[in-house]
């Protein structure tokens, strides 16, 4: 599936290339990042001497160990051999998890990292006799799920207080569980900006929305929708048979965090990856449920008949990957092999273009937003889009023709090269109807959220 294209995958599959390139050549990442993903694809791109490819390859390795890590996790919690591979072919045949191959590295790293930690945490528990050095194992995968993203690790921290209030009494339970909850409240408000408009009023279907079925197809929102259903039908007959049997376990109350129903589906961003996420985990859920409530002998057969299909649906998932709604990586290196700028030059271009620029260029800095440090007036540089390079001649009737000549260079018929400084004198003359028309995502003109700053020049 990913080698359909020489090109990385996805809008952030040059980022992926760039900081690999920067490890596997450097030793230290271009944007310094604690993520671990970045690291190890580095040493992939060490390895196979091309950091698109060895990016592809880490991506396709940790998929194929999250496959096998939803098995291992089955299993410590003691599901019968058939489900447990017909959940491990639920996985392999997965259209959401190759979308999260394929785009999400890093959220994929830090997934397949919690579910070994699923399973490690269940093995200790199930054990009778506890040593200090069964927990080692769990301690060190937790620390690589809070290591690898921000997502698994939020799992992890939630699972991780679940599992230890069930084991508490219950004046240390109320105790735990305060403390536990001012921590994620002092964590929440540390992250607060990502939160800004993720979540909806009302619970939203993944294939009720046209958004989502638009932007990534019927199949992935159909999935998503149908493990959400399944797992909340799970969470509520585990409810209600705790409650006629009297009993509690916190532990159920993970779903919920799992598939969290207010999250905004009217963008790709953290609603959908959340939701993305939570599938491998989903997964196990609903199968853990079904060998609890599915006893008749002839289960084992029909599940490994049913494995055979979906192992066969899993060799169709390669369809999910569309070369064509990447964007036009081929485009965009023919553009930048007609810009030389000196190496501690900043180039301002949008978002992907930025990303071969530095890949391309001997990994230059390029940004998709305005610096907000000082950069000497010489050094920065901006890729502009849909401008007339005689509008702008037009506009600098002061700039002598050596200035413009030098600072303005027509690239093609999309984009032109111009000095940051000469670009902003150019938007205050022009007439605001036509800057309110440049002013859009292709010409970044907003500085960089704070949450997401990597590093200053």
């Amino acid at each position: 599936m990913l080698l359909q294209s020489s090109e990385p995958a996805g809008l952030d599959g040059y980022f992926y290339a760039l900081q690999a390139k920067s490890f596997a050549l450097n030793g230290r990442l271009e944007n310094p990042d604690y993520k671990i993903g970045y690291y190890l694809c580095g040493v992939f791109a060490f390895i196979f001497k091309n950091p698109i490819l060895g990016c592809k390859v880490y991506s396709s390795f940790v998929s194929a160990l999250l496959v096998f890590s939803i098995y291992i996790a089955l299993k410590s919690l003691k599901v019968d051999y058939g489900f447990s591979v017909l959940g491990t072919a639920v996985a392999f045949s997965s259209f959401a998890l190759s979308s999260m191959c394929i785009n999400f590295i890093n959220n994929l790293t830090g997934i397949t990292f919690f579910i070994f930690y699923v399973a490690s945490i269940f093995s200790v528990s199930s054990k009778d006799e506890k040593k200090k050095t069964d927990f080692i194992l769990p301690a060190v995968l937790f620390v690589l799920c809070t290591l690898s993203h921000l997502v698994s690790a939020a799992f992890a921290f939630v699972l991780t207080v679940f599992v230890l209030l069930r084991k508490l009494s219950y004046k240390k339970q109320l105790i735990f569980l305060a403390i536990s909850i001012l921590a994620g409240v002092l964590l929440f408000s540390r992250q607060l900006p990502r939160f800004h408009s993720v979540f909806s009023i009302g619970p939203v279907f993944p294939v009720f929305s046209q958004f989502m079925k638009k932007a990534i197809g019927f199949r992935i929102s159909l999935e998503l929708s149908v493990i959400f259903v399944l797992c909340w039908i799970s969470f509520v007959g585990a409810v209600s048979y705790c409650i006629h049997k009297k009993t509690f376990d916190i532990q159920l109350f993970f779903v919920p965090v799992l598939f969290f129903p207010f999250w905004n589906l009217n963008v790709l961003d953290m609603g959908y990856r959340m939701l993305l996420s939570a599938v491998p985990a989903g997964i196990i859920v609903v199968f853990f449920v079904l060998d609890r409530v599915i006893k008749t002998k002839k289960k084992r057969l029909a599940c490994l008949i049913l494995s055979l299909v979906f192992i066969f649906v899993g060799f169709t998932t390669k369809s999910v990957y569309d070369v064509n709604r990447d964007p036009p990586y081929a485009y965009y290196k023919k553009i930048v092999q007609n810009i030389e700028l000196p190496d501690d030059s900043l180039l301002i271009a949008h978002l992907g273009l930025n990303h071969v620029y530095t890949y391309e260029k001997n990994l230059r800095d390029a940004l998709n937003y305005v610096p907000d440090f000082p950069v000497p007036v010489e050094k920065l540089w901006r890729l502009a889009y849909g401008v007339n390079p005689i509008a702008i001649e037009d506009k600098l009737y002061d700039e002598s023709e050596e200035v413009l000549e030098q600072c303005l260079r027509k690239i093609d018929s999309s984009y032109i090269l111009i000095r940051e400084d000469l670009w902003q004198k150019f938007l205050e003359r022009e007439e605001e109807i036509y800057v309110n028309n440049y002013l859009n995502w292709f010409n970044p003109h907003t500085v960089r959220p704070a949450f997401i700053r990597k590093k200053k020049k």
